[in-house]
C-alpha cells in the first residue's frame, strides 16, 4: 500500500512528465 505523499508524488511525475504533450 502506498503512503498519502508517495501517491502525490507518483501523480506529480506523471503529471510533469505529460505536460510536454498537452502543451505541444
Amino acid at each position: 500500500m502506498k503512503t498519502p505523499i508517495n501517491a502525490l508524488l507518483e501523480a506529480s511525475l506523471l503529471r510533469d512528465a505529460a505536460e510536454p504533450f498537452q502543451l505541444g
